[in-house]
């Protein structure tokens, strides 16, 4: 049973995982949007942004509400721009820590030249 969490867990990341569908999701985040926008505003042809859609759609991240022949694409839930906020986060935390640890390393003397100077 609790793989059936995991792999479903998984399945979502996995929806996420590509930099233009979380690029969509940024996109109707700011207001719903039709494919022809969002094909603009990705630089993509309509049928992958279709294709993208389709993916978010599948996992229940976004919806389309039809009006006559248009279709409208929301964010199913706010909390797919927190989870993606969330990220942005620990990203930023890992490059804070990187940062530091490469200025700790710039003032390391490297190992080559303290065995020239003992010599």
């Amino acid at each position: 049973m609790n793989t059936v969490r995991f792999v479903l867990v998984s399945e979502m990341f996995s929806a996420l995982s590509h930099p233009k569908r979380l690029e969509i999701i940024s996109h109707i985040g700011l207001s719903n949007r039709g494919s022809g926008e969002l094909a603009e505003l990705t630089r993509l042809s309509k049928a992958n942004v279709s294709q993208h859609l389709n993916v978010l759609k599948a996992r229940g991240l976004v919806v389309c509400e039809k009006s006559g022949t248009a279709c409208r694409y929301r964010l199913t839930s706010s909390k797919v721009l927190e989870i993606c906020d969330l990220i942005r986060q620990m990203i930023l935390e890992q490059l804070e820590t990187t940062s530091e640890k490469r200025k700790s390393l710039a003032n390391v003397t490297p190992f080559l030249r303290e065995k020239k100077e003992q010599s």
